[in-house]
């Protein structure tokens, strides 16, 4: 059976893996999927805590509150980039290709007498 004291071991490292920009997003998000499958099989184990247990509570329950707004910057941040990526893309082909948007009956004369 899962204890509260291997959860909250998951729970700090998930907090320490947040808070840490030294390694590159892709291997962050990857080893923060894997966090996050263990809490949650483990939360599925975990029994109600006793007394001794209640502080652990609290504790896990202040570093959740702090991992998650550090998950909605990191969210944000990755939102922002792909738009830039996807403006950077567009840019990119009108550059390459200044001409590709325009009319082709630009500057031409249609008679609609018949």
């Amino acid at each position: 059976m899962a204890t509260w004291q291997q959860f909250l071991h998951i729970t700090k490292e998930l907090d320490d893996l947040v808070h840490s920009r030294t390694e590159k997003r892709a291997k962050i998000v990857s080893k923060l999927e894997h966090l996050l499958n263990q809490r949650q099989v483990m939360m599925h184990k975990l029994e109600q805590p006793n007394e001794e247990e209640k502080p652990l509570l609290e504790e896990v329950k202040k570093r959740d509150l702090k991992i998650n707004q550090k998950l909605e910057f990191l969210f944000h941040d990755l939102k922002r980039d792909m738009r830039n990526n996807k403006k950077q893309k567009a840019s990119k082909k009108q550059y390459t290709n200044p001409y590709q948007n325009v009319s082709s009956y630009d500057g031409m004369f249609l008679d609609s007498k018949k």
